[in-house]
């Protein structure tokens, strides 16, 4: 994984704090890690409230952390969604994840329709680790805004 550039944690922290009050509170951190308690340990999340200056040394740390292989923050976030622990996550479960951790009105059921229609390969409903992992490389690049087919 890269380094994050500023812009990237300001959307992440945007993320964190939906309301635009400054601070991230550790309730929000829980929604997060969706009771991954490697993922909890990995990032040491806080017991107080937190700023973007906070925040931006915590990613840093996190990041570093995990440099040793770029997809492992993908991974974990795909084993958290996959809560039957069937090596592939359903619209239904990625549903949830993005109510629990964006909001109930984050993306719409098109949108999480579409990114289940473009991540699904092999046409069966549901998102394999392989296919995510290709879901969320592809959105990385847009984000540092290169080309994507």
């Amino acid at each position: 994984m890269s380094e994050m550039r500023p812009e990237e944690i300001k959307e992440a922290f945007a993320l964190f704090d939906p309301q635009n009050t400054g601070r991230i509170e550790p309730a929000a951190f829980q929604k997060f890690t969706l009771g991954d308690e490697e993922l909890k340990r990995s990032i040491r999340i806080p017991t107080h409230a937190i700023d973007i200056r906070e925040f931006t040394e915590l990613m840093t740390r996190y990041n570093n952390d995990t440099n040793k292989d770029p997809e492992e923050p993908y991974r974990r976030a795909f084993a958290s969604i996959n809560k039957d622990g069937s090596g592939h996550v359903s619209a239904q479960e990625l549903r949830a994840a993005v109510r629990n951790f964006l909001g109930p009105n984050a993306l719409s059921e098109a949108d999480i329709d579409e990114i289940i229609t473009e991540g699904d390969v092999s046409g069966d409903g549901r998102i394999t680790l392989e296919e995510f992992l290709k879901i969320m490389q592809k959105s990385e690049k847009k984000h540092r805004g290169e080309h994507v087919i």
